[in-house]
C-alpha cells in the first residue's frame, strides 16, 4: 500500500511544478509590455539587475526542476544536476529579495544604516539556511549497506530544507514590520500615490510570500515525504512575478512625481536615447497634510 502512496504524491509534486513552469510564461508575456517601457533602454543599476536576475533565472531554474520531474534518469548520478538547480533557486529568490531590500531602503529615505542592516540580516539568513541544512542533511542516518542501492533521480526533496525556508519567512517578517513602522511614522498623513504603492504593494508581495514559504513548511513537515517538491516551482515563480510587478508599480508611480518627501532615486530609470532629466531629481517636496 506504499508504492500507489507515493508515487501519488511524486505524480502530484512533477504537475505541480510543470504547472508553476507554464505560469511563469504566461505571466511573461502578460508583462513584457510593462518590463519594455520600464526597464528597457534604461541605465543599468542595482534594481535593473536584479530585476533581470530575477525575471529571467526563474526561467532556467523552473526549466530545470521541470526536466527533472519529467525526464527518466534511472541510471545517472544526478546529483550535480540538483545541486545545479538548488544554487539557481537559490539565487534568483534571493535577487528577488533585494529588490525588496531597496523598496525598504527607498522607503526609510535611504538610510544607510538600514540598507547595512538588512544586507548583514540577508546574509546571515542565507548562511544559516543553507549550512544548517547541509548539517542536516550529513547528519541523517546512513543507509544500510545490506540495502539494495537507490537512485539519487528521485523528484524528493529532503524535509531539512524546511529550514531555509523558515528563515525566508523570518527575514520577510523583519522587511514588513520595518516597512509598516516607517508608513505609520513618517507618512502617516501622507495622501502620495507613491507612498501608497510603495506600501501596499511591498505588504502584499510580502505577505503572499509569507503564506507560499509557511505552506512550503506545512509541506514538508506534515504530509508525506514524497510531496515535499510539490510547491518548489510555485514559489519561485511567485517571487519572480511578483518582484517584477513591485518593480513595474515604483517607477511608474515615480514618473508621476506627486510631491512628497519619500526619495525614490533607488528607483529612477535614466534614459540612455532621450534627454528627459526630469527623473533624475529627488522628491525633497514636503508631503501635504490631509
Amino acid at each position: 500500500m506504499v508504492a500507489p502512496i507515493v508515487n501519488t504524491g511524486i505524480q502530484t509534486a512533477k504537475y505541480c511544478n510543470v504547472a508553476g513552469l507554464g505560469v511563469l510564461i504566461f505571466d511573461y508575456f502578460l508583462t513584457f509590455g510593462a518590463e519594455v517601457r520600464w526597464t528597457w533602454n534604461r541605465r543599468w543599476d542595482a534594481s535593473r539587475v536584479l530585476f533581470v536576475i530575477s525575471r529571467y533565472m526563474a526561467f532556467v531554474a523552473a526549466g530545470m526542476t521541470a526536466y527533472a520531474a519529467i525526464a527518466t534518469r534511472a541510471n545517472e548520478n544526478c546529483a550535480p544536476f540538483s545541486q545545479a538547480s538548488n544554487a539557481i533557486h537559490i539565487i534568483s529568490i534571493v535577487s528577488a529579495e533585494g529588490l525588496l531590500i531597496i523598496r525598504t531602503y527607498a522607503f526609510w529615505k535611504q538610510s544607510k544604516k538600514l540598507l547595512a542592516v538588512l544586507l548583514v540580516m540577508a546574509a546571515i539568513c542565507i548562511a544559516c539556511g543553507v549550512s544548517i541544512t547541509q548539517v542536516v542533511n550529513n547528519l541523517a542516518a546512513p543507509a544500510n549497506p545490506s540495502d539494495p542501492p537507490t537512485s539519487n533521480c528521485t523528484f524528493e526533496a529532503g524535509r531539512s530544507s524546511a529550514i531555509q525556508y523558515g528563515f525566508l519567512v523570518a527575514f520577510e517578517l523583519l522587511i514588513m514590520s520595518l516597512t509598516v513602522f516607517k508608513r505609520y511614522q513618517d507618512y502617516r498623513d501622507s495622501n502620495s500615490r507613491l507612498v501608497r504603492v510603495v506600501f501596499q504593494g511591498g505588504v502584499k508581495y510580502m505577505t503572499a510570500i509569507i503564506f507560499v514559504s509557511v505552506l512550503n513548511i506545512l509541506i514538508m513537515s506534515v504530509v508525506p515525504a514524497s510531496y515535499d517538491e510539490m510547491m518548489d516551482v510555485p514559489q519561485l515563480v511567485l517571487h519572480s512575478m511578483l518582484a517584477s510587478r513591485v518593480l513595474f508599480d515604483l517607477r511608474e508611480s515615480d514618473q508621476r512625481m506627486d510631491g512628497t518627501t519619500l526619495q525614490m532615486s533607488a528607483f529612477r530609470p535614466g534614459w540612455n536615447n532621450q534627454g528627459d532629466t526630469s527623473l533624475n531629481c529627488s522628491h525633497n517636496i514636503p508631503h501635504q497634510n490631509v
